[in-house]
């Protein structure tokens, strides 16, 4: 069985990716996931300091720009907190907050692209918890319609502190509330956070070689997304099988050719595009209506406080909503509108700016080399989810697709396939050329 296979290492830290995403149910049950992500962060960080120290290590510029942008963020953290009247209590709470979310971005990134670790690792280790889920699913199905104990314990690590205790529930299923159907998160805090998570791996396994254990783990991403039940997740998906599918059976000037008519095509009729959009959208916010409803007062409550009262720096700290969002945290479900409350428009920009680079330039060399396209797919999965969720929260969770944009950062600077890259024993990149 796969589950077992036997994998070959080259280095100790192609062996801790594997095992940490190996052994995600187990820290799951244990309550385990939302320390591990950190710890491992700055552990791969240090261990690539002093590789860099003691060997010519080279990288691309995008992975040094995610982790100043990331360093900066902390600075305006400093300011924003400072400037609002917090105590220095508060700010050493907020720059712990910042070392467990938006460090890990550049962090993981900068580790994608120094470390000696082979995509091949990463992409066994995600087709291994694919396998996993697959496995798992129909017994939590079954369960959920035999009408078990939806949720199974609190994880005493919740002590031990954390972003709430979501992170630490054990659940087997749950009831929605508007639709009364249940729905699944498996290792993940909330439902939409595992098709998150399907849509990452979903993306990260393409550039395998095809076989059954691919089309297998596929096949897993896609029931998780569906399972989840979440809007966004099961509209991205089809967008990246549409993608997928024109990139890989049409070459680069069909593809600009099609962009070309497309483009004429909204045009011309741009103003019922709009209007059948819209429509759209207001039948699928209709199916969570209590949902849409919270989101769009915590984003306005969000905007309005942020614009009137911290511009440049923001407040510093997250604060509880009012009863009318269920006392939700202000700029929670939106990256963007959380950025501007707690940091301001300085910490938008440090995130916005990296982001749409890394997604023109992931854009661009998908174009020249197909074998790029997945990194597209993750960056643009980042992006899209940046407007329903906070992306620095599931950073515990989400950083192999982080990494992996890395991996994908050092394979546009060599010009080669993801597969080629592979590393002598100092940790010094050389291309197998196939």
């Amino acid at each position: 069985m796969y589950l077992l296979q036997k994998a070959s290492f080259n280095s100790v830290d192609e062996k801790i990716i594997y095992y940490v995403i190996v052994l995600t149910y187990p820290l799951y049950l244990l309550g385990g996931l939302y320390f591990v992500g950190p710890i491992l962060a700055w552990v791969l960080f240090y261990r690539s300091i002093v590789l860099m120290f003691n060997n010519n290590i080279k990288y691309n510029f995008l992975a040094l720009l995610w982790l100043v942008a990331v360093l900066l963020i902390e600075v305006v953290v400093i300011i924003g907190s400072l400037n609002t009247g917090h105590s220095i209590l508060m700010v050493i709470k907020s720059s712990i907050g910042w070392a467990k979310g938006w460090a890990l971005i550049g962090v993981f990134i900068f580790v994608g692209t120094v470390l000696p670790i082979r995509y091949t690792i990463l992409q066994n280790a995600m087709t291994n918890i694919l396998w996993q889920s697959l496995l798992i699913t129909p017994f939590l199905i079954i369960v959920a319609f035999l009408n078990f104990p939806t949720l199974l314990y609190t994880s005493p690590l919740k002590i031990l502190g954390g972003s709430g205790d979501q992170v630490f529930k054990v659940w087997l299923y749950w009831y929605d509330t508007n639709t009364g159907f249940p729905r699944w998160q498996l290792f993940a805090p909330w439902s939409p956070a595992l098709a998150f998570y399907a849509l990452l791996a979903f993306s990260i396994i393409l550039s395998r070689p095809s076989d059954r254990l691919k089309y297998f783990a596929i096949l897993s991403s896609i029931i998780l997304v569906f399972i989840s039940e979440s809007r966004a997740g099961i509209l991205i998906l089809f967008i990246l099988l549409t993608v997928f599918i024109v990139y890989y059976y049409f070459d680069t000037i069909s593809i600009l050719i099609f962009v070309l008519i497309s483009t004429l095509i909204v045009g011309v009729f741009i103003e019922n595009i709009i209007n059948f959009i819209a429509d759209i959208l207001n039948k699928i916010n209709s199916l969570r209506s209590d949902s849409s409803m919270i989101r769009n007062t915590l984003n306005n409550i969000g905007l309005y406080r942020w614009y009137n009262e911290s511009f440049w720096f923001g407040h510093g700290n997250v604060e509880r909503g009012p009863h009318i969002v269920q006392f939700m945290p202000i700029g929670s479900h939106n990256t963007f509108v959380g950025l501007l409350f707690i940091k301001g428009i300085i910490g938008l920009l440090l995130y916005i700016v990296p982001l749409m680079m890394t997604i023109i330039y992931m854009l661009i060399k998908s174009l020249i080399n197909h074998d790029y396209l997945s990194g597209f797919f993750v960056i643009t999965i980042f992006f899209i989810y940046s407007f329903t969720e906070n992306i620095e929260i599931l950073s515990y969770i989400m950083w192999p697709g982080w990494i992996f944009v890395g991996f994908v950062f050092r394979a546009c600077f060599y010009r080669c396939n993801l597969n080629e890259i592979a590393f002598e024993g100092n940790g010094q990149v050389f291309v197998e050329r196939k």
